[in-house]
């Protein structure tokens, strides 16, 4: 009676086996890259439907020349839009 390891691969398949990895790394790889583009359709679209009446009050000030932030504001909303990611 023999017993054969049926995990085994035989070497004449050990090309197959790295193929089929390879393959499965690239699906994941596409997979990450979908995921990445849905986000990115996401933040699009929400930056695509402004306010208007905050964009008129902006250009009002920026007109008239009293538009002003400071620094450290523009740093924590800066700092802070990149934790929410």
């Amino acid at each position: 009676m023999r017993i054969d390891d049926q995990n085994r691969i035989p070497v004449t398949q050990s090309g197959e086996k790295s193929e089929k990895t390879a393959q499965q790394r690239a699906a994941e790889k596409d997979a990450k890259a979908g995921a990445d583009h849905a986000e990115v359709s996401h933040l699009a679209q929400a930056l695509a439907t402004p306010d208007p009446g905050r964009i008129e009050q902006l250009r009002l000030e920026v007109q008239s020349g009293s538009y002003d932030v400071s620094a450290r504001t523009v740093a924590k909303a800066i700092i802070d839009a990149h934790l929410a990611e």
